[in-house]
């Protein structure tokens, strides 16, 4: 939105004949990522520039197949940092996690983004993703999990009530 009212701003100073340029904006991957170390856990890897160059790496377990979709660890070089993916491919409601293992004095983490409720019309196309982990050196795993015995209320983002259910997980990648 910025960068489209600087342009329209440029538009009309150079119409009016007066000199004027696009100012300069930090951009995650013109200039570099947004974070480094550990202040990239908890993040986007698409809000921080993270991503580029992102790749699920060759190791047995870091993509998982099953009935309901495809579970998968990515590894970002550019931020030495990990972040999960589920492309559902049945209907259903999901929450995926990540786990870093324990690291130095820093203790075994998780992080959840909240559960969605996949419809029909949204797949194939549709990615739940993980925030990211620093892990330049420690492990991590991609869960997804699914709804069990309770009540799941429609067109929720969430499950309100009832348990949930560790569905799949990756290899400790």
């Amino acid at each position: 939105m910025k960068r489209s009212l600087a342009h329209a701003a440029v538009v009309l100073l150079t119409a009016a004949g007066l000199n004027a340029s696009l100012p300069a904006f930090a951009s995650a991957t013109a200039s570099g990522p947004r974070c480094q170390g550990y202040e990239c856990d908890a993040k986007l890897a698409s809000t921080t520039g993270c991503n580029d160059g992102s790749h699920v790496p060759r190791k047995e377990g870091a993509k998982v197949t099953t009935d309901r979709g495809v579970l998968r660890v990515f590894w970002g070089p550019r931020c030495s940092t990990n972040w999960g993916a589920f492309d559902p491919t049945v209907p259903g409601h999901y929450k995926v996690s990540i786990y870093r293992e324990e690291v130095g004095d820093r203790p075994l983490m998780s992080s959840a983004r909240p559960s969605r409720r996949i419809y029909a019309d949204d797949i194939p196309g549709f990615r739940l993703r993980t925030t990211m982990f620093y892990a330049p050196e420690a492990q991590v795993m991609v869960c997804v999990d699914v709804p069990g015995e309770g009540r799941v209320e429609a067109g929720s983002w969430g499950v309100t009530a009832g348990n949930w259910i560790r569905y799949a997980c990756t290899e400790w990648i």
